[in-house]
């Protein structure tokens, strides 16, 4: 038995309601596309605010280091006034008891 072939309307109708669904998968696509560049924008967003950020936080640690290393200095000089003060306290004592024990 053979078969018959649809009539030409029946094709020409699928066929439209076949290309009317590749014009929605089209349509989906380019809403996705348009996402993934949104997606996209925002990721840039993001990455410059974080560099700046990380900039911007590499300044600060360079000068807190700057100003570490000056109260560093500063603390070493303190503490070499502070020796040099000490032993020269011992020495007057020293001749204090020695002046002391020489009137005796």
């Amino acid at each position: 038995m053979r078969t018959m072939a649809p009539p030409d309307e029946v094709l020409t109708e699928r066929f439209a309601r076949i290309d009317e669904r590749f014009d929605r998968v089209d349509e989906r696509f380019d809403d996705v596309n348009r996402r993934f560049n949104e997606v996209d924008q925002k990721f840039a967003q993001v990455d410059r605010r974080i560099t700046e950020t990380a900039q911007a936080t590499n300044r600060r640690l360079d000068g807190v280091e700057r100003e570490v290393g000056g109260l560093k200095q500063g603390m070493e000089s303190l503490h070499a006034g502070i020796h040099r003060a000490t032993v020269a306290i011992w020495v007057a004592s020293a001749g204090i008891v020695a002046a002391i024990l020489a009137k005796g």
